[in-house]
């Protein structure tokens, strides 16, 4: 099978996944979770020998560790659970293809870059960490390759270095508050109780204390007027990105669909949308970007695949020999169970373990309310955890998006000055979860 053939049956799968996602949204089946689900173990097959060599070992490993589990305990029944659980976050991944797509055809985004391009030195990284962070809450790693042609492949390698980690440290922190990332998805989707509005407050506050806190550790002498000259570079980009935000905050409100269900539904709807709006042309063109892009996004699947499939039999498991009562014992305290949370997802980070494993293993471990920690501040910690790893995590895809697009080795971002700031911010945002925690309670 040639290479342009293997993608188009693998994308074909991934756009047949995600329509049979909208049917079961919308009509319950059994039959059709079933079909799904075996189109998805059938994509998985295709795409495995496809993706990243660190990706096929972690997968491997988390697949040997699964089935171990399951043969131990004769929970194989929970592998497929954990597989049609996966389906909807394959559908996700879609949407973020489609949704960087269209970002790419709008203006707005073509005049914010013209305004960043003027801003200069300590005021250029300012311009880059706000304006990643506000179209990082809907673009994700999409942000990168706006930005990275702004600084240049022939700019010295300490400011590619500088404008990365700046990039970095804004687009992560909007994975605290946005409903478009992955971690707001995976969080939701063990932690269903906790209303999306009450996250996305909580959150986006707490990465308003980390914009400020990154602008006095490294742009100390930008001041208020440079900072905001900064941010009005980035004006055009405000009405689209708190539309569709509100969008999906609406269709969440109206209906009884869970926010990783309002997202795959509605953000399509607004792409096409204003692809159509924008003309035939830019509707095509827009497609056909979206469905090579799918591409690009099969490692991911497989990775959160297997992590689905493991948090399945790993919480039976945990439940098995009472991981709840064991911690209990010990009465831990609520700073300590937070702590706990962001430390074991940062370090297991910077060793190369995905997030999307340790954050499965924090949310199985500490959802038990016999503990007494809130859902809300498991939530918030479990999202901080994710904004940490993502920010400096060897297989991160942020980290290895801004390695690829600012040409800059990837350890050297990994261990770079985000260091720093991850570890200042880790005192800051534990404090304040732990606040979080005290008001839920």
């Amino acid at each position: 099978m040639g290479k342009n053939t293997f993608q188009n049956a693998s994308t074909k799968f991934l756009v047949i996944i995600w329509l049979l996602s909208l049917i079961v949204i919308f009509f319950e089946s059994t039959v059709l979770k079933n079909i799904n689900g075996f189109m998805l173990s059938i994509y998985i097959l295709l795409v495995s020998p496809t993706i990243r060599r660190s990706l096929k070992f972690l997968c491997a490993a988390l697949a040997i560790v699964t089935t171990a589990i399951a043969w131990k305990l004769d929970c194989w029944p929970l592998i497929w659970d954990g597989i049609e659980k996966a389906v909807l976050f394959a559908a996700f991944f879609g949407t973020l293809s489609l949704l960087r797509a269209t970002a790419d055809r709008r203006r707005e985004i073509l005049r914010s870059t013209e305004s960043v391009e003027r801003l200069g030195g300590e005021e250029r990284n300012s311009g880059l960490l706000i304006g990643s962070f506000v179209l990082g809450s809907t673009l994700i790693v999409g942000v990168m390759a706006i930005f990275a042609p702004i600084v240049g492949r022939k700019a010295p390698l300490d400011v590619r270095k500088s404008a990365a980690e700046a990039s970095q440290r804004g687009l992560c922190l909007s994975c605290l508050w946005s409903p478009f990332w992955v971690a707001m998805a995976v969080t939701s989707e063990h932690l269903p109780t906790v209303p999306l509005w009450q996250i996305m407050l909580s959150g986006f506050a707490l990465s308003a204390i980390g914009l400020f806190t990154a602008q006095v550790l490294f742009t100390p002498n930008v001041n208020l007027r440079g900072l905001i000259g900064a941010i009005l570079a980035f004006k055009p980009v405000f009405a689209p990105v708190a539309f569709a935000a509100s969008a999906v905050l609406l269709l969440k409100a109206a209906t009884t669909f869970t926010t990783l269900e309002c997202l795959v539904m509605g953000v399509p709807m607004l792409c096409f949308i204003t692809l159509a709006l924008s003309g035939v042309k830019n509707l095509t063109s827009g497609i056909i970007q979206s469905g090579r892009g799918l591409s690009s996004i099969s490692g991911e699947i497989v990775l959160l695949t297997c992590s689905f499939a493991l948090g399945q039999v790993l919480q039976y498991y945990l439940e098995f020999i009472q991981i709840g009562t064991s911690i209990l014992q010990l009465s831990p305290s609520p700073i300590l169970l937070i702590g706990a949370s962001v430390i074991i997802m940062t370090t297991c980070a910077l060793i190369g373990i995905h997030q999307i494993v340790t954050l499965t293993l924090v949310l199985v471990a500490f959802n038990t309310p016999s503990i007494g920690l809130s859902n809300l501040a498991l939530m918030q910690a479990g999202l901080l955890g994710w904004a940490f790893a993502s920010m400096v995590g060897l297989s991160a895809v942020s980290v290895a998006a801004a390695s690829s697009m600012f040409d800059v080795p990837i350890g050297r971002l990994s261990y770079g000055s985000n260091i720093k700031f991850v570890a200042i911010f880790t005192i800051i945002g534990i404090t304040w979860i732990t606040f979080l925690d005290h008001m839920a309670n």
